[in-house]
């Protein structure tokens, strides 16, 4: 009889073991965002302006991490990017040259005249960055490049702050869903100085 129970007991485990992992391998392949990217802060400097992102990846200017460069500087250019996204960050000393109100019109015009460039699709809004109005233009079009053509979506925030005027662009592949989930987690996640 004992030796009944105890086979009966061992079953009973093993089934309940069997259970528990089954259960917990249930919920594998079903990564998020945070499982698959480390999310983290780039500061931008340019003249006596900084600017902090929120950012799946480190952001890069002149071969260093973003942090490093800029301070002093009349003007910054950076970048950082994975396979699903890419973020461009600008930074110009404002000038009659380099002001919010021409890069806003000088953004969908360099589109509409790119030969390369089809199906433009382009929205404009304005938004707040904390206590700072940006604008944002949105764009979606198709790119060929040596006939392979890509469709593409480009949000790109335009706005000035401690007389640096600041140009964040993200960029993806249209049908990337990926990129799509990492451009609507960090776009617009944009505070000025260097605290977030």
């Amino acid at each position: 009889m004992v030796k009944f129970l105890k086979s009966k007991l061992s079953a009973v485990l093993m089934v309940v073991l069997l259970s528990a992992i089954g259960l917990s391998l249930a919920g594998c392949g079903k990564e998020s965002l945070d499982d698959e990217f480390i999310f983290g802060k780039n500061r931008v400097h340019c003249e006596n302006s900084t600017i902090t992102l929120s950012t799946p990846f480190e952001i890069i200017s002149e071969g260093k991490q973003v942090d490093l460069v800029g301070r002093g500087e009349a003007k910054v250019s950076a970048e950082g990017h994975n396979e699903h996204l890419q973020i461009l960050v600008t930074g110009n000393q404002v000038s009659s040259d380099e002001n919010e109100e021409k890069l806003v019109k000088e953004a969908p015009a360099i589109l509409q005249n790119n030969p390369s460039v089809s199906r433009l699709k382009v929205e404009n809004k304005t938004v707040s960055l904390g206590d700072t109005k940006a604008n944002v233009l949105n764009f979606t079009f198709a790119e060929t490049d040596k006939s392979r053509t890509t469709d593409l979506s480009v949000r790109e925030y335009i706005f000035t702050y401690q007389g640096v005027v600041w140009r964040v662009i993200y960029q993806y592949r249209t049908g990337d869903a990926t990129g799509k989930a990492l451009a609507d987690r960090v776009e617009g996640k944009i505070s000025m100085g260097t605290s977030f």
